[in-house]
């Protein structure tokens, strides 16, 4: 058990927005913070945090509570896992006698964690090798060749794999079971069942998953005569799957939080190599063509990508293909050109680690730049056929641009190179806009969605009916929680008591709560609730968007509804059913009755309650 005292330091100590913005790109928007969802799939932001109440809110799958409930909900934790975690992240000592018993990893099932342990003790071995025998020392001089500091090498937990099945024996003595290891894919497995390592004579980069656990590798051979793959990948298994992995996600999630971007590469040492140059905010796709899943994971980190891939052809063709799938997303765009026929590791081996982060701060270009010389390969724009197929497609990419000063701009550079007249390209531009606001018309009506998700909608929960009593409810509970004062009113109402029993229960836990604290902390009295369903009601309620400062009048107004007309409906409710039960048993006399009471209930409903 952690003391509350402690628990309420690193409350008190920690910033939500701080915690939340490390796994989610926030955006200001009004009095609070807004982002993509991290517990569920979103195109447009839904996911809310508050700083002033300490919590956060997700109109769209729901989800909501504090700080430490946003952890437990992203990593699957305890809630003294969850206190510690927000420690550790917040810089807040915690006595290691807290920590003995509360691991601050990932909860798994059993599978999965014998599976990471398998492939963190197989990292181990794989470095060992690498650093300390003589079986590595020819895939070290490789590295250090390659220019790779030994600082580089250890930070990565780069290591080699060599061609003695040493992973198959080495887990069998750490006493894993053989079932366990057959589904970890280290291995590949012969007709009659026996395990040899999947991975052999290759330079082995660990894979982690985005909270640091190794989950996979990545084999590059050493041999370059070897005529089999020059990488070889971990198979996909319950812990690996490459459609969602990112390479160095773990290691570069605070740098990309701070410039609110990342460097997208083409290969894990053009990652590696920007490291060592000193750039920390890069990250690749598992050598095969980015996601969708993959862009959902970087949507959710910051607002903006740099594509920097290989300046040969290949690497061209996949900007092209990176930039088509990204401008499905909500992340600005940018492209960082390598020179013709050089990949990133290369110019910095060429030219040194601070030519080479020169050259990536000032190599920076607009996706529509790009395509505006990418349209020009294997044309030969002195042809009119291929002059004219090529104004048109970059025609059509400039018709995409948001921004009609970024439009002009384009236009006047394809009015300059071909001496063509503006407003021509101008009128054809146009009519591309065109065509693209009829085909997302179209598409939005029959999927909600469009083209380039620029009208995306962001999923939201069922609305729920509330009544006039049941918004009073509410809004009282939202009015007397903030203010001490609108508090002491509402005691001092002689039989006061709300309706709904939700609400009931819960202002019942909150003078529970005011008897032992000085003041309100919205954050604080969420982990004094122990019933979800509370919970999350108790968040609607502070989440409540309310920008009027409240008055002595309106709780008034709202005490009067609960405790005079609530009653009334009531009556209404039950009146209803009798007149029904009287029409079908064809009682005038009971039917006009009924009638005479509903019309004075209806009435002194009218006058607030008041016979």
């Amino acid at each position: 058990m952690i003391p509350e005292e402690v628990i309420e330091q690193v409350r008190n100590e920690t910033n939500i927005a701080d915690i939340i913005g490390q796994f989610v790109a926030l955006r200001k928007s009004g009095s609070n913070l807004m982002g993509l969802c991290p517990f569920h799939d979103e195109n447009s932001p839904s996911f809310s945090v508050n700083e002033d109440r300490q919590l956060f809110k997700c109109f769209g799958c729901g989800k909501g509570g504090n700080v430490f409930t946003f952890m437990m909900e992203l990593e699957n934790l305890t809630y003294p896992e969850a206190i510690l975690k927000v420690a550790d992240m917040s810089g807040i000592e915690i006595s290691d006698q807290y920590k003995q018993n509360n691991s601050q990893k990932p909860k798994m099932n059993s599978t999965e964690t014998k599976l990471i342990e398998m492939h963190e003790k197989s990292a181990e071995v794989y470095h060992h090798i690498l650093m300390n025998t003589e079986l590595g020392q020819k895939a070290l001089d490789y590295l250090h060749d390659r220019g790779l500091t030994d600082d580089t090498i250890k930070y990565y937990q780069i290591g080699f794999a060599p061609n003695d099945n040493v992973i198959n024996r080495f887990l069998v003595e750490q006493k894993f079971e053989y079932q366990d290891m057959r589904k970890s894919g280290l291995f590949l497995e012969d007709d009659e069942g026996k395990l040899r390592d999947r991975f052999f004579n290759r330079i082995m980069f660990p894979i982690k998953n985005e909270f640091g656990s190794i989950i996979g590798f990545s084999g590059r051979v050493l041999n370059k005569e070897d005529s089999t793959a020059k990488y070889l990948n971990s198979p996909e298994t319950d812990i690996f799957n490459k459609r969602d992995v990112l390479f160095n996600l773990s290691n570069a999630k605070a740098a990309i939080r701070k410039k609110d971007a990342v460097i997208l590469f083409e290969g894990f040492m053009d990652v590696i190599s920007a490291y060592q140059s000193g750039i920390e905010n890069g990250i690749a796709s598992m050598g095969t063509s980015l996601t969708n899943d993959q862009i959902k994971v970087i949507n959710r980190h910051c607002n903006s990508v740099y594509v920097c891939y290989d300046g040969d052809a290949a690497g061209q063709n996949a900007i092209n293909r990176a930039l088509s799938l990204l401008g499905n997303s909500s992340l600005t765009l940018r492209v960082i050109q390598m020179p013709e026929g050089i990949d990133p590791d290369e110019y910095r081996k060429q030219f040194g680690e601070e030519k080479f982060a020169d050259y990536m701060s000032k190599s920076i270009e607009s996706p529509i730049s790009f395509k505006m010389r990418y349209y020009k390969l294997n044309r030969n724009l002195d042809n009119e056929t291929d002059k004219f197929s090529y104004i048109q497609d970059v025609l059509k990419e400039v018709a995409k641009v948001d921004q009609p000063i970024e439009r002009d701009l384009y236009i006047n550079q394809l009015s300059d190179q071909f001496n063509l007249n503006k407003n021509d390209l101008t009128m054809t531009m146009n009519s591309f806009i065109q065509k693209n606001d009829a085909v997302n018309r179209v598409n939005y009506a029959r999927n909600g969605k469009n083209d380039n998700n620029a009208q995306m909608i962001a999923p939201i929960q069922s609305v729920r009916y509330r009544s006039k009593v049941e918004m009073a409810e509410l809004y009282l509970l939202n009015r007397i929680l903030m203010s001490q004062e609108l508090w002491q009113r509402l005691m001092s109402v002689d039989g006061f008591a709300f309706v709904d029993v939700d609400y009931q229960l819960l202002y019942n836990l909150a003078q529970e709560y005011m008897a032992t604290h000085d003041e309100y902390n919205s954050a604080e009295f969420q982990d004094f609730i122990k019933e979800e369903k509370l919970r999350k009601l108790l968040i609607d309620i502070e989440m409540l968007q309310i920008n009027d400062s409240p008055s002595v009048d309106e709780v008034d107004d709202y005490v009067n509804i609960i405790m005079n007309e609530a009653p009334i409906d009531s009556q209404l409710k039950q009146k209803q059913i009798e007149l029904n039960e009287a029409k079908q048993l064809g009682d005038i006399d009971r039917q006009t009755e009924i009638a005479m009471e509903i019309i004075q209930l209806q009435k002194q409903k009218n006058l607030g309650g008041r016979a």
